[in-house]
């Protein structure tokens, strides 16, 4: 318990060293941290070698200070050795016996001798650098679960790990509002929300997509910079990481998605790989490149489980920006998927011509069935006939088409090198007059 400075105890504790020295104020505040007990003859208060930092002060009775066999001395209460604390430095170098029944007061030296503020700083900061060490492992541990930010370089995954928030949200809560502005990137760390989608205003929501622990979302607006396609709603109380904007473009977005400029396609097609147009239906019905398949963006995540993981996906849409959103969710997918740079904006207006005309002569249609089967492989690779005349000019045709589309992407990387050569001429030549001028 503690002692009143006030009562007897109090007066008589307050004859005592140090507490003879001390300001009322502080005596009042240490006596509410004393405690006194007391204990049957016999009993140890303390033995040698302990590093108690407990101060032990006799009020009533006797106490033996001894080193077995020997007794070395006899403190009584009232004298002056119990003015100070019994044997008080450490380690201990006697025992400390009671003779008799004694009564005694307990204070740990902290309260005495508080730490520097510097060390207490210090040790705060450290405890709070050893919590944040923590909480980035278990960050960085979540975050390795998921394909796209797995596959970033190391440095990456260590600031996203730095700026990720997380945050709760309870069941029914809407996380993300069609419509809204994008601001975040989210991760689900626990629970299960739902997407939903609505055509207009007074439309019916679509369900898009159920997701659960490891799946991410709000990267469509963010990449796009268009208000938010869909909505979000918890299914679930939850835990959730989230990402701002900026950051997520910087750490994840930039870093994951591959471009490639359209002089390449052909190339990429010739080796299996399956074009995806990934406007609305109607902007594919109007013009589309031929072999293009229409996977709308805005459906994507119903279709994704319907792609077959093996061939690469060359996604275009009309400005590239629906591209980058489209290729993102699929790479949380774990699907191989490139960007064609600028999308159709980028494609020569002589092939765009070629696209229409042809799509008037067959009288091409959107698509219903969209998405490639998983038992399906779609190739773009011409059919070479076996038994009919003609076939090793087409063979050899079909070879040249593609030294072509090789030379093609040879020179746009020879011609991106060259630029960037350029550029680092110019700055090593500047930083060479500045150093001359100084």
């Amino acid at each position: 318990m503690s002692v009143n400075i006030d009562s007897p105890e109090g007066h008589v504790i307050r004859k005592m060293i140090p507490f003879s020295t001390l300001p009322t104020n502080i005596f009042k505040v240490i006596c509410g941290k004393i405690t006194v007990e007391n204990v049957r003859s016999g009993t140890f208060l303390f033995k040698r070698g302990d590093t108690s930092s407990d101060l032990i002060y006799l009020l009533k009775g006797e106490i033996s200070l001894e080193v077995a066999p020997l007794n070395i001395e006899v403190i009584k209460a009232g004298s002056e050795s119990a003015l100070f604390a019994i044997a008080h430095q450490l380690p201990r170098k006697v025992d400390a016996v009671a003779k008799g029944n004694i009564y005694f007061l307990r204070l740990n030296t902290i309260f005495l001798n508080p730490p520097d503020a510097k060390e207490l700083q210090k040790k705060e900061h450290q405890e709070i650098k050893a919590a944040k060490k923590a909480d980035s492992i278990d960050c960085i541990a979540t975050l390795l679960m998921i394909p796209i930010i797995r596959a970033l370089p190391p440095v990456n995954l260590r600031q996203i790990s730095e700026e990720l928030e997380e945050i709760r949200v309870e069941k029914d809560e809407i996380i993300i509002e069609q419509g809204a502005f994008g601001d975040y990137f989210y991760l689900i760390k626990s629970g299960e929300c739902l997407v939903t989608h609505k055509n207009s205003e007074h439309a019916q929501a679509i369900k898009i997509a159920k997701l659960e622990v490891w799946s991410t979302f709000g990267e469509i607006a963010l990449i796009s910079g268009e208000p938010r396609a869909e909505t979000v709603i918890a299914l679930s109380d939850m835990c959730l990481l989230r990402l701002h904007k900026d950051k997520f473009l910087k750490l994840v977005k930039d870093p994951s998605l591959t471009f490639i400029d359209f002089i390449e396609l052909e190339l990429w097609q010739d080796k299996g790989a399956v074009l995806l147009d990934v406007r609305p239906p109607d902007e594919y019905d109007k013009l589309h490149l031929p072999n293009a398949i229409n996977v709308p963006l805005f459906t994507l995540r119903m279709q994704l489980q319907t792609l077959d993981t093996k061939p690469l996906y060359i996604i275009i849409c009309k400005d590239g920006k629906s591209s980058e959103s489209a290729a993102f969710v699929m790479k949380t997918y774990s699907l191989k998927v490139k960007i064609i740079r600028d999308g159709l904006n980028y494609v020569p207006k002589n092939i765009l011509l070629k696209a229409q005309q042809l799509l008037k002569k067959s009288g091409t249609i959107h698509t219903k069935k969209p998405l490639i089967e998983k038992s399906q492989h779609i190739s773009s690779k011409i059919d070479v006939p076996v038994n009919k005349n003609g076939d090793n000019l087409i063979h050899e045709n079909k070879k040249l088409r593609l030294n072509i589309a090789e030379l093609k992407v040879k020179y746009a990387t020879v011609e991106k090198e060259n630029k960037e050569w350029e550029e680092k001429y110019k700055i090593l030549f500047k930083q060479t007059e500045d150093f001359r001028l100084k």
